[in-house]
C-alpha cells in the first residue's frame, strides 16, 4: 500500500507548521523509528531516497531531520542563561537533499530565535571546517548533514557541541526530546526561509584555520615544501565528488601552496557530485578501501609523472589517504615488510598503496624529529592517542621516545572526550585508564603528536593551544577529524622525501627496521550483515536476520569477557573458542593467550580483545555500517590471516 507524503517545500518564505498527528506517525513508521533511533559512532545515520526527500519508506527523510532539528533546538535552549542568544552553524557535504535538510533546520532554529549561520560563497562545508568554526566562533552547538564515507543512499546528521564536538553530554536528553516530540504528537514550526534575519551567510574562518596549522606544519617543513615546488614537486589530489576541492583551493592558497592544473597542487573528480562519480560503488566512497584507491587512476597519475603523490578524500574530509610510487626492484622487500604493491609489466617503477595506519606510523615519526629539531620535544609533555582497534606499531615508535599513549574506544568523539579531561582535571597525576584497562599518565603542559583511528581520520596538536577568537578557551586539539591538516603534514613530508630523493616505501621499511616494529602486520576483515540498499519489507526482513547475527557474535566473545574478568582460566576459553572452529581452521594458541577483556560501549564502540604473545585481535559490530569487524594484527602476516579467518567462521 502506498503511504501518504509529506509536503513541505523547504524554500517556503512563510511561516509554517509540522504536525506531528496520528497520521504523520503511521505513514511515517514513527513509533519504531523512534524506539531504534541513537546517535552512533559517528552521528545518526540511515537510509535515504536520493530521488526523494519525503519518502516515508526510508528512515533519513525530511519529517525525521525536521524531529531531530526541533529536539536539538529545545535542548540547547534549556541551556542558555537568562538573555543569552543562541547561535549555531550548519554545514553538510554533497550526498542527495543536503541542502534541502539545511534549509529546514536552519528554519526550525530561527523559529526558536536561533541565530543561524551558514556558508557564503561555498555551499559545502567540510566536517573539520565546521568544527573549527563552531569552537572558534563560541556558537553553543553545530550541525554537519554527513554520512562520510558511507554510500550516497544514506543520509547522515552529526550534532556538535560548543567545541565543535559530536554531542555526548547532551545525547541522552537529544533522544529523550526526540521520543517526546513523537509519543505527545508535538507541533515544529518552520520560520520563512527569506528574509530572515536569524539566517546570515558569515561563516568562515580560513584565515585562524591556516594561522593554526601553520603552527602545526612548522618552518622547516614550510620550507621543505617551497624548496620541494622549485625542483618540480607536483600533488594530485582526489576529494571523490565530496566537498573538499571548493574549500580547501582557497586554504591552499592561503597557506602559500598554489593550485592548478600546472601547479603544485592539482585536482581530480573534484566536480562536487551526488554520487561520487560511483567511486566505490556499493563499498562506499572510503578511501581506506581498495575498492576505490585502486579505481580512481591514480596509477597514471604517477607513472605518467604527473603527480609526485597522490592524495584522497572522502566526501566530507574527514579521512585521509595516500597512494605512491616506488622502485620496482625494491618491491618484494615493500611487501615483506606490510606494504601492498602493484607491480607494473614493463615498468621499473611500483605502486605502493598505504594504510591510515601506516601513514600515522609515519606521520608521528616525523613529526617527532621536526619537534625535536624546533627544540619542542622537551618544552612539553607530548602524546600519543590512538582508538583502540588501530595499529600498535605506532605505540611502539611512541614508547621508544618514552612518550604516552593512551588507547580510546572507536569513535573519535571519544578523542574529544580524553582531551576534554586533559584540559580540565585538577591532578596532573591522575592517570586516564584505558578501554583494556591500563593506566596512563601524562604530564604537565600536555599535547598532542597525533590523535588517530585506523579507519582514515586523525588530527594534530601544536605546541599552541587552539583559541576561540576572543582568546578566552583553549584546546589541546580539534575534536574532528581534519583531513586537510593531514593533507599539510604529509604534504610536507612528501617534499622532505622528495628533497632527498626517497620514497615513502623506502621511508616507511626504514621506520620499520629502525625502531623494530613488531606489529607491522595489520589485517581488518569487514562482514557484511545485510544490504542497506534494501527498501521498505525487504530492508526490515534482511536488517532483522543480520541484528541477530551481529548480536549473536557480540554477545558470545562479550560473554567469554565476563568469564574472564569473573575468574575462569583464559586457556579454559581459548579451548572452548578452538572447538567451534569448523575442521581445518587455525586453531588459537592456547598457551600464548595473555587477556581477554570487553572494551568500549554500546551504541558502536563495544567489542572483545584477545591479546596473545604474538598478535591481539579485537571483535566488534561497526557503528556506521550494517558490519561486524575482525581487526587482527600481529608479526607474522599468514600467522594472522590464519587466525582471522578462523575467528570469523566460527560456529557460535
Amino acid at each position: 500500500m502506498k503511504r501518504e507524503k509529506a509536503k513541505i517545500d523547504p524554500y517556503n518564505n512563510k511561516e509554517q507548521k509540522i504536525e506531528i498527528n496520528e497520521l504523520l506517525v503511521v505513514e511515517y513508521s514513527l513509533v519504531s523509528w523512534v524506539e531504534n533511533f541513537s546517535l552512533m559512532t559517528a552521528g545518526y545515520r540511515d537510509q535515504l531516497d536520493p530521488k526523494d526527500i519525503a519518502n516515508p519508506e526510508v528512515a533519513f527523510n525530511i519529517i525525521t531531520i525536521a524531529i531531530l532539528g526541533e529536539a536539538k533546538a529545545r535542548v540547547f535552549k534549556r541551556k542558555l542563561k537568562d538573555n543569552e542568544q543562541a547561535h549555531v552553524h550548519i554545514g553538510g557535504e554533497t550526498r542527495p537533499h543536503t541542502q534541502e535538510f539545511i534549509c529546514i533546520l536552519s528554519r526550525i532554529y530561527s523559529a526558536h530565535n536561533i541565530k543561524v549561520h551558514l556558508r557564503k560563497s561555498v555551499t559545502t562545508t567540510p566536517l573539520w571546517y565546521s568544527s573549527f568554526g563552531i569552537f572558534y566562533n563560541s556558537y553553543q552547538s553545530g550541525d554537519n548533514i554527513t554520512a562520510s564515507h558511507s554510500q550516497f543512499f544514506k543520509g547522515g546528521w552529526k550534532p556538535m557541541d560548543s567545541c565543535g564536538k559530536q554531542l555526548l553530554a547532551e545525547e541522552e536528553e537529544l533522544i529523550a526530546e526526540v521520543k517526546n516530540i513523537v509519543k505527545n504528537r508535538q507541533t515544529i514550526k518552520l520560520a520563512p526561509w527569506q528574509p530572515n534575519e536569524n539566517i546570515s551567510y558569515d561563516f568562515n574562518i580560513d584565515e585562524p584555520y591556516i594561522k593554526y596549522q601553520k603552527s602545526i606544519v612548522l618552518k622547516k617543513s614550510q620550507d621543505d615544501i617551497l624548496k620541494a615546488v622549485k625542483k618540480g614537486f607536483r600533488c594530485s589530489v582526489c576529494p571523490v565528488g565530496g566537498s573538499m576541492k571548493k574549500t580547501t583551493e582557497r586554504l591552499f592558497q592561503l597557506f602559500g601552496i598554489e593550485i592548478g592544473e600546472n601547479s603544485v597542487i592539482q585536482y581530480f573528480y573534484g566536480e562536487e557530485d551526488q554520487k561520487y562519480h560511483g567511486i566505490g560503488g556499493e563499498y562506499g566512497p572510503d578511501p581506506s578501501k581498495p575498492q576505490v584507491y585502486r579505481n580512481i587512476g591514480a596509477q597514471e597519475i604517477l607513472l605518467d609523472n604527473k603527480a609526485n603523490v597522490v592524495f584522497i578524500w572522502d566526501p566530507d574530509g574527514d579521512r585521509f589517504n595516500i597512494v605512491t610510487i616506488a622502485s620496482a626492484n625494491r618491491a618484494k622487500y615493500y611487501s615483506d615488510l606490510g606494504l601492498e604493491v602493484e607491480i607494473i609489466p614493463d615498468s621499473d617503477k611500483c605502486i605502493v598503496y598505504f594504510t591510515p595506519n601506516q601513514i600515522y606510523l609515519m606521520l608521528v615519526s616525523y613529526r617527532i624529529d621536526v619537534l625535536k629539531s624546533a627544540n619542542l620535544i622537551d618544552a612539553y609533555s607530548w602524546f600519543v592517542t590512538t582508538s583502540i582497534s588501530t595499529s600498535r606499531s605506532i605505540n611502539e615508535i611512541a614508547l621508544f621516545y618514552k612518550l604516552p599513549v593512551a588507547k580510546v574506544p572507536v569513535g573519535f568523539k571519544y578523542m574529544g572526550t580524553f582531551a576534554e579531561w586533559l584540559e580540565n582535571r585538577l591532578d596532573i597525576n591522575e592517570p586516564f585508564i584505558t578501554p583494556d584497562g591500563e593506566k596512563v599518565k601524562i604530564g604537565k603542559n600536555p599535547r598532542a603528536i597525533i590523535m588517530c583511528e585506523e579507519s582514515g581520520g586523525a588530527i594534530l596538536g601544536s605546541s599552541e593551544l587552539l583559541m576561540n577568537k576572543t582568546g578566552t578557551k583553549g584546546l589541546i586539539a580539534l575534536r574532528e577529524k581534519d583531513g586537510m591538516q593531514l593533507a599539510l603534514i604529509t604534504l610536507s613530508l612528501a617534499s622532505s622525501l622528495y628533497n632527498s630523493n626517497r620514497s615513502f616505501a623506502d621511508y616507511y621499511c626504514g621506520l620499520i627496521e629502525k625502531y623494530k616494529i613488531k606489529n607491522k602486520y595489520f589485517k581488518r576483515a569487514d562482514v557484511r550483515l545485510y544490504d542497506e540498499s534494501l527498501k521498505g519489507e525487504n530492508l526490515r526482513k534482511a536488517k532483522s536476520i543480520g541484528i541477530v547475527k551481529r548480536d549473536q557474535t557480540i554477545k558470545y566473545f562479550q560473554g567469554l569477557a565476563e568469564q574472564s574478568s569473573n575468574g575462569r582460566p583464559q586457556e579454559d576459553i581459548c579451548n572452548e573458542i578452538n572447538s567451534k572452529l569448523p575442521n581445518g581452521e587455525k586453531h588459537l594458541p592456547v598457551k600464548e593467550i595473555e587477556k581477554i577483556c570487553s572494551i568500549g560501549e554500546d551504541g558502536g564502540g563495544k567489542g572483545t580483545l584477545m591479546e596473545f604473545q604474538t598478535f591481539w585481535c579485537i571483535i566488534r559490530a561497526s557503528g556506521t555500517d550494517a558490519l561486524l569487524r575482525y581487526y587482527f594484527e600481529g608479526q607474522d602476516k599468514s600467522e594472522i590471516e590464519a587466525y582471522q579467518r578462523s575467528i570469523v567462521n566460527i560456529r557460535i
